[in-house]
């Protein structure tokens, strides 16, 4: 039971990690994606959008935080890519290499 629990944890990892790759490949293509086009709750994008940020691969966003800190909203319009973040991608071209774009984003994203 253990080794299930572990592996659903591995496979919540990689599709955020994937989210936030998506994510960067489209600000770098001029979209600002939402939460819904990844089937995401607003606060789970919100926290993966805030560690693209805090890792320095981005910039720009502004986030209005409730109780706890909480982000309630994120200011996307001013996002970009840091050259961390351009780095990044590139680092990671070959995950990359099956990806799309968002219209058949929920195919590379089994949620």
């Amino acid at each position: 039971m253990e080794e299930v629990i572990e592996r659903e944890e591995i496979d919540m990892a990689v599709n955020k990690l994937k989210v936030m790759l998506s994510f960067m490949r489209e600000v770098n293509d001029g979209n600002i994606p939402s939460a819904s086009d990844y089937g995401l709750e607003c606060q789970e994008f919100y926290d993966i959008v805030e560690a693209c940020q805090d890792e320095g691969l981005i910039k720009g966003v502004k986030f209005s935080r409730g109780g706890n800190n909480r982000v309630l909203v994120a200011f996307m319009d001013n996002v970009k890519l840091t050259v961390k973040g351009l780095e990044y991608l590139d680092k990671n071209s070959t995950a990359m290499k099956t990806y799309r774009g968002l219209k058949e984003l929920r195919d590379w994203l089994p949620f």
